[in-house]
């Protein structure tokens, strides 16, 4: 039974690593969490927040996978916005999601066995690397809004 429970912790515990992420702070101070469902709004590439609204960075999101994990560009925005909701942000700037698929030959060598000569095998090998970055701005008040 112990055996049982292990195995179960050890595939458990590799589940949920199709992606990897990191996040870089650019300021020491931290902001409250957000709610689960508070809505995180992405600007991708040159879109702005409106004017009107103030803010400022707070840190730098990267996450990326492989389509072969299952991962897609969707998957990403979402652990995005997930992140900023940890982290307390109201949206993510300067947003990009890169695809960049790659392939290659992956060569064994030839090499003799116990009864006979095993020939050199080439192997093809190809798969879709997803990375998304952006920045956490949270909006500050200013003293009209007060």
């Amino acid at each position: 039974m112990k055996k049982i429970f292990l195995t179960l912790l050890a595939l458990l515990s590799l589940a949920g690593c199709a992606t990897s992420t990191r996040y870089l702070p650019y300021t020491d101070q931290r902001e409250p969490a957000k709610p689960k469902y508070y809505f995180i709004t992405v600007y991708f590439g040159n879109q702005q927040p409106p004017s009107s609204a103030p803010y400022r960075v707070i840190g730098r999101v990267e996450i990326q996978g492989y389509a072969s994990d299952g991962v897609n560009t969707d998957m990403l925005v979402e652990q995005a916005k997930n992140i900023a909701r940890e982290k307390g942000a109201d949206a993510i700037i300067n947003a990009n999601t890169q695809v960049v698929p790659y392939g290659g030959t992956y060569v064994v060598p030839g090499h003799f066995g116990y009864y006979y000569y095993h020939p050199t095998r080439y192997i093809p090998y190809g798969d879709t690397f997803l990375k998304f970055t952006g920045e956490l701005i949270v909006f500050t008040l200013t003293s009209a809004m007060k």
